[in-house]
C-alpha cells in the first residue's frame, strides 16, 4: 500500500512537534573555528563552501550571545514566539580546545529561548575530552551532534576529499549514542 508523501518519512518538524510540543526554529551560529581538512593550505571537502557551509550564520566577529540576538531578530517577522535550536553550523565545531568550546556553547545552551544545542562537526574531531563536555551540556539541555557522512562509500568519500573513513563515522556515532547524545547524519543523496 502506498503511503501519502507526508508519511513516507519522519520530518524534523514532525519530530520536534512530537518531542517538544511545538515547532522549533534553527538559529545558525558561527563559532569562527576551522577544519582539519583546511589546515596547512588544505582545500577542504569538495562539498563544503568557502564559508564552511555556514553561509547564513552571523559573522564570528560577534559573540555567541550577539549572534543569537541577530539571528532571532532576522527570523522574528516569520517565526516570532517560537523556541530555538542553537545550531553551530560553519566548519568543524569541535575543532578547538575544550575550554574554548565551553566558552562558545555555554551562552547558547543557557539562553532561555533555546531548547536544543546542535553542533555540526566531523567524526574525527571528537576526542574523549570533547565527548565529556558534550555529555555535561546534554545534562543541561538536549545536545544534538550533526556528523558529516555524506556517503557511506569510502571510495566516493575519497573523491570528495572527506578525509576519514566510514569506520571513523561509525565509531563517533556509537560513542555519542553511548553518552545519550542525539546524532544527526548529513548525507548527500545520489553519491
Amino acid at each position: 500500500e502506498q503511503l501519502p508523501p507526508a508519511e513516507r518519512y519522519r520530518s524534523l518538524d514532525g519530530y520536534l512537534r512530537q518531542t517538544y510540543g511545538e515547532k522549533l526554529v534553527k538559529l545558525s551560529l558561527n563559532a569562527g573555528l576551522s577544519c582539519p581538512n583546511r589546515e596547512n593550505g588544505g582545500r577542504g571537502c569538495s562539498f563544503c563552501s568557502v564559508g564552511g557551509s555556514g553561509d547564513f550564520a552571523p559573522s564570528p566577529r560577534h559573540s555567541v550571545a550577539e549572534q543569537l540576538h541577530l539571528a532571532k531578530t532576522l527570523l522574528a517577522p516569520k517565526w516570532a514566539g517560537y523556541r530555538y535550536v542553537a545550531y553551530f553550523q560553519a566548519y568543524t565545531n569541535t575543532y578547538a580546545s575544550v575550554d574554548r568550546l565551553r566558552q562558545l556553547f555555554t551562552p547558547a545552551i543557557n539562553d532561555p529561548e533555546v531548547s536544543v544545542l546542535s553542533i555540526a562537526t566531523r567524526p574525527d574531531c571528537l576526542p574523549d575530552a570533547v565527548l565529556e563536555l558534550l555529555s555535561e551540556l546534554n545534562r543541561i539541555k538536549p545536545v544534538w551532534v550533526e556528523l558529516g557522512l555524506q556517503t557511506a562509500h569510502d571510495i566516493t568519500a575519497s573523491r570528495l576529499n572527506r578525509g576519514y573513513s566510514r569506520s571513523v563515522y561509525e565509531a563517533a556515532a556509537s560513542s555519542l549514542r553511548a553518552r545519550g547524545i542525539q546524532v544527526i547524519t548529513h548525507l548527500i543523496f545520489g553519491l
